[in-house]
């Protein structure tokens, strides 16, 4: 677990994995950049996830939890960490609307920056963001996070939608 004044970061739990969360998953505004969102939003898919990265060191999965009441309002995912060059992704997302632009995003980045450093010693962390997601840009650069490059025709961003039941 790591913690901050706001923040409680702890391991995803099945609990977590609920009709909220799912609610999250299928919300155009909330996904609009995340990369599931071309994927099935099922209770049952989710879980499956969860089963299979739960226990990768590799992979560390948090749920954002407001100090204040115990709610779960996001999630913040590092990995996979590449132990040989000491590097790692880091992706979030703050689910909650009312919880946007309140810099709990910058919040958890600094916490789970500063904990893969100093415990994990990892040296590097990527963040990958699209163009128009000003709020992550800046909640990276906040962060000390520096643009290293643009990519350019990288990533279908819209467009393309997947249909599944549910």
């Amino acid at each position: 677990m790591l913690q901050s004044s706001r923040l409680l970061l702890r391991a995803i739990e099945p609990a977590d994995l609920n009709a909220t969360y799912r609610g999250w998953l299928i919300d155009p505004e909330v996904n609009r950049y995340l990369e599931t969102r071309f994927l099935p939003q099922i209770i049952e898919i989710l879980e499956a996830y969860w089963q299979a990265h739960r226990d990768d060191p590799a992979s560390p999965w948090f749920a954002l939890c407001l100090i204040a009441d115990g709610r779960h309002i996001g999630n913040i995912k590092l990995g996979p960490i590449d132990w040989l060059h000491r590097r790692a992704d880091i992706s979030l997302f703050i689910g909650d609307r009312s919880c946007w632009g309140q810099g709990y995003a910058s919040e958890a980045i600094a916490l789970v920056g500063d904990w893969s450093f100093r415990e994990l010693d990892l040296q590097k962390l990527n963040a990958g963001v699209y163009a128009g997601n000003i709020g992550s840009r800046r909640a990276f650069e906040k962060c000390g996070f520096e643009l290293e490059g643009t990519l350019r025709q990288e990533a279908v961003n819209s467009g393309l939608r997947l249909m599944y039941p549910g």
